[in-house]
């Protein structure tokens, strides 16, 4: 190479560095959090006087807000990183309703039977689905999350991403505390601010959270009987139906219009059966009359979802989310993995 070309070659290995910079810069910048035109110290005061106004302690709100100097950039970071790989559906569910935890469900299952009983017999829920829930969502309790809620929960009314959302969520969380519900010590949970056993955000406490074993509080921290209870009312008020399935496994015909392969699509079991779906070997069609969607999740298997299994999606809107805890609750039922 002479040396004309030296140079062009060394001008354009600096202009490529160059660049790089350039976009790694600029992606950083445009990843960053986007704040209110106020200070840190600035939005608190002026959350600490809105929640005053709402008849929540000024003493309240100065422990639960004192020490936070500055936003959580870890908090802001997880925001930010939320991994978008794809799963199978089918490694999605054994990894978290693997037979460790299915086997815990069962132990967790004799351990509180006579508890589990009452509560699902007056909120008509199947008690399985009561502790698929407390396993996938908690690991049975041992789980629970160490972020302090209203520092997450403040961090993220900070940020102009979803600040009306959790400005709403931080209020509620301090009234919870004005009201005793729990210790600021012991509030905590992941890290965009759901916490407790069944890990509800406080939006999810205030409506469904209950007091069942009758102390004042509806504690979903540390009591089992008011966790319990609480994720049977959730089910309960989001229209469970006792006794229907929740999904059954199906073929699903080539020449069928891939457009009614959603769960926004309903129809009645006998209507589906002359579309051509047919179930798969050693399986039961319920009641014609049943309305049901058709599923087709990435990895399969292809379901038939019925109201059951929409209910699960209130909690989490995710059809691979909907099947695993259903799948987790048959397998705690049956007593065989």
């Amino acid at each position: 190479m002479n040396r004309y070309g030296y140079i062009c070659q060394q001008i354009r290995s600096d202009l490529m560095k160059k660049l790089t910079i350039l976009i790694l810069i600029s992606t950083l910048f445009f990843s960053l959090p986007t704040f209110a035109k106020q200070s840190w110290q600035a939005f608190l005061q002026e959350i600490r006087t809105e929640a005053i106004n709402q008849g929540i302690r000024p003493a309240v709100v100065d422990e639960a807000f004192k020490g936070l100097n500055s936003p959580n950039w870890k908090v802001l970071s997880l925001d930010r990183t939320q991994p978008e790989k794809r799963l199978t559906y089918i490694k999605y569910r054994n990894t978290r309703a693997d037979s460790y935890r299915i086997t815990m469900g069962r132990y967790e299952l004799k351990k509180h039977q006579a508890l589990l009983a009452k509560i699902a017999q007056r909120y008509g829920i199947n008690e399985c689905f009561i502790l698929s829930l407390w396993g996938l969502e908690t690991s049975y309790g041992h789980y629970m999350g160490n972020f302090p809620v209203i520092y997450s929960l403040a961090t993220l009314a900070y940020d102009d991403r979803r600040s009306e959302l959790f400005r709403h969520e931080l209020l509620l969380g301090l009234h919870i505390l004005n009201d005793g519900h729990v210790q600021l010590k012991n509030f905590k949970g992941e890290w965009a601010g759901a916490s407790g056993h069944p890990q509800f955000l406080p939006s999810s406490w205030h409506d469904y959270a209950v007091d069942y074993d009758n102390d004042g509080h509806k504690d979903i921290w540390k009591s089992l009987p008011d966790s319990f209870a609480s994720i049977a009312n959730y089910l309960s008020k989001n229209g469970w139906k006792q006794g229907e399935p929740w999904a059954i496994p199906v073929i699903i015909p080539a020449n069928i219009n891939s457009q009614l392969i959603s769960p926004d699509v309903t129809k009645t079991v006998s209507e589906w059966e002359r579309l051509g779906i047919t179930i798969q070997p050693g399986e039961f069609l319920p009641s014609n009359n049943y309305h049901a969607s058709i599923i087709n999740p990435y990895g399969g298997p292809a379901m038939m979802i019925f109201n059951n299994f929409k209910v699960i999606m209130k909690w989490n809107h995710s059809t691979y989310y909907a099947g695993t805890v259903g799948y987790m609750a048959d397998k705690i039922c049956q007593g065989q993995i």
